[in-house]
């Protein structure tokens, strides 16, 4: 999250969604107060780690063409959305084995072998393209 607070085009896009991105704690608060205002914010995809043109794709902000649906809508080139999407099936595939055999969810969510989060390419600056 420190990572995705300190890149330039991320920064910019909270600070005039209104965030003061300075701080994790302060944009987490901020898109708590959102989500209980109004339910749902759009840019809490870029706190989910969808990337940054899908999230403004799907809010306007761009002139980017919707190409493809999927776990969410992808706008412009879908190879960099569907590389997340996949990273993220692959993800929700293994917590699914590791409850089904009975697994602490505590546990899992504290696995430090999380696959894909952990490597330091995760929040990459091709995710965070506009």
């Amino acid at each position: 999250m420190d990572e995705l607070l300190r890149n330039e085009s991320v920064n910019k896009f909270l600070s005039e969604c209104g965030y003061e991105p300075d701080s994790i704690e302060h944009a987490l608060s901020m898109l708590r107060r959102r989500y209980a205002a109004v339910g749902c914010p759009p840019e809490i995809g870029v706190f989910l780690g969808i990337p940054l043109k899908d999230v403004k794709g799907f809010m306007g902000l761009n002139s980017l063409r919707h190409t493809k649906y999927g776990m969410w809508r992808t706008y412009g080139d879908p190879v960099l959305s569907e590389k997340r999407m996949n990273e993220y099936r692959c993800a929700r595939n293994m917590i699914r084995r590791r409850l089904i055999s009975g697994e602490d969810p505590v546990e899992i969510i504290r696995w430090k072998e999380f696959g894909f989060l952990n490597k330091p390419n995760f929040i990459r600056d091709d995710y965070l393209r506009t």
